[in-house]
């Protein structure tokens, strides 16, 4: 598990990595666990847990983590 921070729209947002693919986002208002999955083409679709559809936020928020992800990966 590791913990790093992303920027969206002004505001630092902490994140924890549970898995591979699994990530606990503190927003603000609320802290919501986000799956990464990939469609037959290779692109990253972001859902909330319990959810089924990709929404505007947690699109963004996927972009935003998997940014800081190929970012960091790309310093190790």
């Amino acid at each position: 598990m590791s913990t790093f921070h992303i920027q969206l729209h002004s505001h630092e947002i902490g994140v924890t990595r549970q898995g591979e693919n699994t990530f606990i986002v503190r927003l603000p208002e609320k802290t919501i666990h986000l799956l990464r999955r990939q469609d037959n083409e290779g692109a990253n679709h972001w859902f909330e847990e319990g959810k089924d559809n990709e929404t505007t936020q947690t699109s963004e928020l996927g972009t935003a983590i998997d940014s800081w992800l190929a970012q960091n990966d790309a310093e190790a």
